[in-house]
C-alpha cells in the first residue's frame, strides 16, 4: 500500500479545486502532514475545514506541486494505473479510426494519467512521462501497454525539456524491441513517413488530424504554403484534395526530405517543393519580391514556453501572422494555429485582429479547432485547450 500524505490548502485555496481543476500549486499548500524529510509521492489533498477534495500525486520541488487524480478509490497504484490505462484504450473516440493506424491512446489529465502522453503508431508506440510519480512507476506503466498493447517497439522520450522541471533527467530515449528509424502510418486515409526515433514530441503530430480533414478540401486548386511543415501533413491531405501545388518550408532539412517524400507519394505528377529556411527571414523576402500564395497554413511551434517567456512568445505570434498574412493573395484562405497552452484564445484573436486591422484587409472567419478528439481534456482546465486552429477568408 502506497503511503500517502495529508496536503492542507491554505484558507480560501479549494475554490478552484471544487470547480473542478485538478491543479494545486506550491503557494496555496498551507502544509503537508506528517512533516518530515521524505516527501510522499502521493497525498490525500484538504481544504483548510477539512473537506476532503481528492487524492494526487505531489512533487514538492515544482510550482506545481500536485495534480489531482480522477478518484482516490485505490490501495495500490498500480491497479489505479491498470485502469485508467484500460479504460483510455478503449475510449469510443479512439476507436472511430477508419484505416488510420495513428492516434492518441493516453493523453495526461485528460485520462486521469497526468504526466503520461502515450501515441500509438500501427504497432509501435511513443511514450512522454514528465511528472515524478509516473517516472517512479515507469516499468508498471510500460508492463500494462506491453500486456494491452503487445507492440513490436516503444520509444521512451526522456529528451523533453518538461522532464527538468519535475527534477527528472533529460537524457537519451529509452528503446524497447524493434524500434526502426522511420515509420510509415495512416492518417485521414492518408499515407504518411516520419522520423519515429529522432522525430519531434512524440515523432508526429496528430492533433491536427481534425482539423486538417475538414479545411484541406478547401484548398482545390490552390497554390499552398505549408509554413513550418515538419513533414508535409498539411501539404498531403492538401494534395489529394486537389490542390494544385504545394510549397512547405521548415528549417529541419531531415523533415523535409519526409516532406518531399510524402508529397510524391500523395500525387506524383503535383507540383511540390520544399523551402530551407527560417520562416520569419524567408518571408520578408518573399513579401518584398511579391509572392503570394492562394492558401497559407502558418502552423508554428510553441512560441510560449513558459510565464516568463509569455510577452516574447506573444511578439512572435504577432511577427510570424503579419508575415503570413501579407503572403495571402487577397480573397485567399489563411490558416493559423498555436499549440502553446499559454496562449489563450483570447489572446490570439486580439493577436488576429492587431494583424488584420494592420493589414487594411477585413477578414471573414471560417473555421475554429482544437486538438482533435483522441485528445481529451477536463473541461474545468482551459489551460489545457492548447491547440487553436483558426481559418479566415482573408
Amino acid at each position: 500500500m502506497e503511503k500517502r500524505g495529508r496536503l492542507i490548502l491554505g484558507k480560501g485555496e479549494d475554490r478552484r479545486i471544487r470547480a473542478g481543476h485538478q491543479w494545486v500549486f506550491s503557494n496555496e499548500v498551507a502544509r503537508l502532514e506528517p512533516a518530515g524529510d521524505e516527501s510522499p509521492l502521493f497525498t490525500d489533498v484538504f481544504a483548510s475545514s477539512g473537506r476532503k477534495l481528492g487524492s494526487a500525486i505531489y512533487n514538492p520541488h515544482t510550482l506545481l506541486a500536485a495534480r489531482l487524480l480522477e478518484d482516490g478509490d485505490w490501495k495500490v497504484f498500480e491497479s489505479y494505473l491498470d485502469r485508467k490505462i484500460k479504460t483510455a484504450i478503449e475510449l469510443v473516440c479512439r476507436k472511430i479510426t477508419g484505416n488510420d493506424n495513428a492516434r492518441r491512446l493516453i493523453h495526461s489529465e485528460g485520462d486521469g494519467l497526468p504526466g503520461l502522453v502515450v501515441d500509438r503508431f500501427d504497432d509501435w508506440l511513443s511514450i512522454q512521462i514528465t511528472t515524478l510519480a509516473m517516472e517512479k512507476y515507469r516499468d508498471a506503466i510500460l508492463a500494462i501497454l506491453e500486456r494491452e498493447i503487445r507492440p513490436k517497439g516503444i520509444k521512451v522520450d526522456n529528451r523533453l525539456y518538461a522532464r527538468r522541471t519535475e527534477g527528472l533527467e533529460s537524457d537519451n530515449d529509452l528503446l524497447l524491441g524493434d524500434v526502426p528509424e522511420s515509420l510509415r502510418v495512416m492518417i485521414a486515409g492518408k499515407a504518411i513517413s516520419f522520423p519515429f526515433r529522432d522525430g519531434q514530441k512524440t515523432g508526429l503530430f496528430l492533433d491536427q488530424s481534425e482539423n486538417i480533414r475538414q479545411l484541406a478540401p478547401l484548398f482545390s486548386g490552390k497554390r499552398v504554403l505549408d509554413a513550418f511543415c515538419y513533414v508535409g501533413n498539411w501539404s498531403v491531405a492538401a494534395l489529394a484534395s486537389g490542390a494544385s501545388s504545394v510549397s512547405g518550408i521548415d528549417v529541419s532539412e531531415e523533415a523535409l526530405g519526409y516532406f518531399l517524400r510524402n508529397v510524391s507519394n500523395s500525387a506524383p505528377s503535383a507540383q511540390g517543393e520544399s523551402i530551407h529556411a527560417n520562416f520569419m527571414e524567408w518571408s520578408q523576402k518573399a513579401r518584398q519580391d511579391g509572392v503570394r500564395f492562394d492558401v497559407v497554413v502558418l502552423d508554428p511551434p510553441a512560441f510560449i514556453k513558459n510565464r516568463k517567456k509569455k510577452e516574447e512568445g506573444l511578439r512572435g505570434y504577432f511577427s510570424a501572422n503579419e508575415m503570413g498574412l501579407s503572403l495571402v493573395s487577397p480573397g485567399g484562405i489563411f490558416v493559423t494555429c498555436s499549440c502553446s497552452g499559454l496562449l489563450t484564445w483570447e489572446d490570439f484573436f486580439g493577436i488576429l485582429r492587431d494583424v488584420f486591422r494592420r493589414s487594411g484587409r477585413i477578414p471573414k472567419l471560417i473555421y475554429q479547432g482544437r486538438a482533435s478528439m483522441d485528445h481529451p481534456r477536463p473541461m474545468s482546465m482551459p489551460e489545457l485547450d492548447y491547440l487553436k486552429c483558426l481559418a479566415f477568408i482573408a
